[in-house]
């Protein structure tokens, strides 16, 4: 009995506590169940609003805070947090956090460290874990779930069409939780939720940026030069930009639902196939096409325009549309055809015009000639363009370093405007052609080539050389009759004293003969000599040397010439200044010169009682091409600059005109030969330079000398002799050699020395001359200048570079000397003057008469 009065109320206890359950789950459903009606009114009136408007960006953070808020109070838990994933699907992140210990870090979980948990995430609508401690679904999280003592987890995936974008996590705090199908059926609920917030936040930023796009697209379409249009497969148009008016004169307005024959209409005529061809189905495949073609405006003006369009199509090729950008090219077109017309022209009148026109470019390759050049040299076009002009005009042996001299004067803009050059015809005729050159030049600076003008010079250098061929007999006329005039009055002079003399008793009317005699004989040398300067053709080889130090030795000579009545000053400013040529005659131009400018400073001394001033100058001039080609150099460039200038009378523009002709001279009669002026001129246009002259009666003279500027060189020495050693000459008579290859000459030479005692031996030739001196022990040498074999200098230079102590004499009728020679001898001399040289060198002669050799 005990035990069964125990047992009822034991069971009376256990059912007493089992209904107080039941009512508190059933009082919990009724609480669960009033709460989740207020939740679904909440959720109907949210999506209606998220659906007529969606929240901004800005809005999204709340919305969802108030979600989680809601969730968190319907399900009784602790925490909720919405979790979002990466682009690439790898990390979950937090996004927001709601409910006690809530933490502000942005925690990341990667998902390849909790695999299954997002296998099983990716697999529900809802994932219910009652005790994650035990659950193998969320043991890969057990950090995570420990530092929040999280005991139970009902996750719901946030899912829009094709993609899982994150998980709302109701996360249970403090022992194992069973969860309620209307619980998870709630929390399903709230993830759609979240997932429309999402979904419309989304859709209205991509409403907001195509509404934005689209209007900054039709601004920046309409702001821009050109004029936009899209025809509908239809072929009516379905837009264009309001800049049409300006390209067709009609407004957009007006072309709106137009038709593609009312585009084409207002296409000029002849450019309407084109336009047409576009709007063909099966045109324009691949990229944007370009054409150019005629508007007719409404005022019967034409513009251009460039057309670029292409065909829109759907994903099976089919076209849906046709659009296209208009730009007015108006301007373009007609400067092109202004461009094209002009060469057209250019190019006729070089075709119809007396010159050569060549084009070619940087590298030399003709690229373009015209019919004249055709027609004289005898090329077909085809044949000459594509080739390189060297192969034209220049010697293989010449041809690269030309060719790398015009590259070189290409990249430098230093191409000679104007250069003479010769043209091989196709006959093989040498042509003379003067070029005009025009370097050619891209719109940013680089050469694109040379154009080349030339006149054909052939002919009237033939006519010149005729001319001067002319010139020069009449010259030569004249200089033979002032010559013959000349040596007729010393003949004269000579015929006279000489019958003077025959009859002459008295010893002084002889001696008086004799110097008359001698004095025409003297004239008649210097007139020679005269003759030799101005005549000769060949000069010494030209060597460089500095103007400065010459003249600086000059001056000496200078002032003996001038006299010591008259003030020779000097002023010399070319230091480390080079010239090229023989400095023996630009020696013979400074005192010539000087001594001319002398005599002019003391004629007019003599009438006025002042002026005796003679100054010597030099200074450095810059001359460009094109003036010094005017003054009559060879080229421009750096000039030396010697003055001469004096106080004298001076000359008129008539005398000024005349100092240069030979056998003119203002001088008094029988003080100049006229041939002094001449001479100057001619070494220094042989040295490529000229000479200016600026002279006022009573006012002075001043000569200046330009000269090119040089550079030091070194004269590569002659071609010596072969000698061996020479034997050494023995005590006793001197041994004197004789070289010269006129026998009369010679013979008086070797006659002349050996009546007095030498002994001598005569040689015609440079080889006779070595074989002399290899066989006998010569103590003087006398040699001509020129030989027929050789020149008398190197015959000099090889005796002494073997026998240092021998004596040499140039016997010579030209002014040309070296320093190798000790003595000069100016032909015609006589026996004396020899003699005297001879002894001054050697010594006395002996007195007793030797045999002949």
């Amino acid at each position: 009995m005990p035990e069964t009065g125990k047992g009822s109320g034991g069971e009376a206890r256990d059912l007493a506590e089992l209904r107080a359950r039941e009512a508190s789950y059933r009082e919990r459903l009724v609480q669960q169940a009033a709460l989740a009606a207020r939740l679904g009114n909440f959720m109907g009136l949210l999506q209606r609003k998220l659906r007529d408007s969606p929240p901004s960006r800005a809005q999204l953070q709340l919305t969802l805070l108030e979600v989680a808020k809601l969730s968190s109070q319907a399900l009784e838990v602790e925490r909720t947090s919405i979790w979002m994933f990466d682009t690439e699907r790898l990390h979950c992140t937090t996004l927001l956090v709601h409910g006690a210990a809530q933490d502000v870090r942005s925690l990341s979980i990667d998902r390849r460290t909790c695999a299954r948990y997002s296998e099983a995430l990716a697999g529900t609508h809802a994932l219910a874990v009652e005790d994650v401690h035990h659950d193998a679904r969320t043991t890969e999280l057990h950090d995570y779930l420990a530092e929040h003592r999280i005991g139970a987890l009902l996750d719901v995936p946030i899912i829009i069409p094709g993609q899982l974008l994150g998980v709302v996590c109701h996360e249970h705090v403090g022992r194992p939780r069973m969860w309620h199908r209307e619980e998870i059926d709630f929390a399903a609920n709230t993830g759609g939720l979240v997932a429309l917030a999402l979904e419309a936040e989304r859709r209205l930023s991509a409403e907001q940026l195509a509404s934005g796009t689209e209007a900054r697209y039709q601004h920046l379409v309409e702001s821009l030069p050109v004029t936009v249009y899209a025809f509908e497969a239809t072929g009516k148009l379905s837009y264009v930009s309001p800049n049409a008016l300006a390209l067709t004169g009609w407004t957009a307005e007006r072309w709106l639902g137009a038709s593609a024959d009312e585009w084409v209409r207002r296409v000029h005529e002849e450019d309407r196939p084109g336009v047409i061809a576009r709007f063909e189905p099966g045109a324009l495949s691949g990229e944007p096409k370009e054409i150019n073609y005629r508007v007719e405006m409404p005022d019967g003006t034409t513009r251009w325009v460039r057309d670029t369009c292409r065909h829109v199509r759907n994903p099976v090729g089919r076209t849906i549309a046709l659009q296209g950008v208009l730009c007015d090219v108006t301007q373009q077109v007609e400067t092109a055809l202004e461009r094209s017309e002009l060469i057209r022209r250019q190019r006729s009148m070089l075709d119809h015009a007396e010159l050569h026109a060549v084009m070619t470019d940087a590298q030399g390759v003709v690229t373009y000639v015209n019919d004249y050049f055709c027609r004289v040299t005898g090329y077909e076009s085809g044949a000459v363009v594509g080739r390189s002009w060297f192969e034209l005009t220049t010697p293989d042996a010449e041809r690269a370093r030309i060719t790398r001299e015009l590259q070189h004067a290409l990249v430098t803009g230093e191409l000679d405007a104007r250069v003479e050059a010769p043209l091989r015809a196709a006959n093989g005729e040498r042509l003379n052609v003067l070029w005009t050159n025009t370097v050619l030049r891209a719109t940013d600076g680089r050469v694109q080539g040379v154009l080349g003008l030339g006149v054909d010079m052939t002919q009237r250098i033939r006519l010149e050389q005729e001319l001067l061929q002319q010139t020069k007999l009449e010259s030569l006329g004249r200089l033979a009759a002032g010559v013959a005039h000349d040596f007729n009055n010393l003949l004269t002079v000579m015929v006279a004293e000489t019958q003077r003399l025959s009859r002459a008793s008295d010893p002084s009317d002889a001696a008086s003969a004799e110097q008359s005699m001698r004095d025409a004989l003297q004239q008649a040398r210097d007139l020679t000599h005269s003759l030799l300067v101005y005549g000769r053709k060949e000069t010494k080889r030209a060597e460089s040397f500095a103007i400065d130090k010459l003249i600086s030795d000059a001056m000496p000579l200078a002032r003996a010439i001038a006299g010591a009545d008259i003030e020779t000053t000097s002023s010399l400013n070319c230091l480390g200044a080079y010239v090229r040529l023989d400095h023996a005659q630009l020696k013979q131009v400074v005192l010539n010169l000087v001594g001319n400018a002398a005599d002019a400073t003391r004629d007019r001394a003599a009438q006025v009682g002042r002026g005796r001033v003679v100054r010597v100058t030099t200074h450095m001039e810059f001359l460009e091409s094109a003036q010094a080609r005017r003054a009559g150099a060879i080229a421009g460039g750096e000039f030396v600059v010697l003055t001469v200038s004096d106080e004298g009378c001076g000359m008129d523009s008539r005398q000024i005109g005349r100092i240069f002709e030979p056998f003119y001279t203002t001088k008094a009669k029988g003080q100049g030969t006229g041939l002094g002026l001449p001479l100057c001129q001619s070494i220094v246009n042989r040295a490529g330079g000229f000479i200016e002259v600026q002279s006022e009666l009573n006012e002075g003279t001043r000569f200046r000398v330009f000269l090119p500027r040089s550079t030091p060189t070194a004269a590569p020495p002659a071609e010596p002799v072969r000698l061996s050693a020479l034997p050494a000459p023995p005590n006793g008579h001197v041994r004197i050699l004789v070289v010269d290859d006129i026998a009369s000459i010679r013979n008086m030479l070797v006659s002349t020395l050996l009546e007095v005692g030498y002994r001598v031996f005569g040689a015609e030739s440079l080889a006779t001359a070595a074989q002399v001196l290899s066989t006998q022990a010569i103590d003087l040498l006398i040699t001509d200048g020129s030989l027929p074999d050789g020149s008398g200098v190197v015959l000099a230079r090889s005796a002494r570079s073997v026998r240092p102590e021998l004596k040499v004499v140039l016997a010579s009728g030209s002014l040309e000397a070296d320093p190798i020679f000790d003595a000069v001898l100016l032909k015609p001399f006589d026996s004396s003057q020899l003699l005297e040289v001879v002894s001054a060198l050697m010594g006395e002669p002996a007195l007793l008469p030797v045999a002949k050799s």
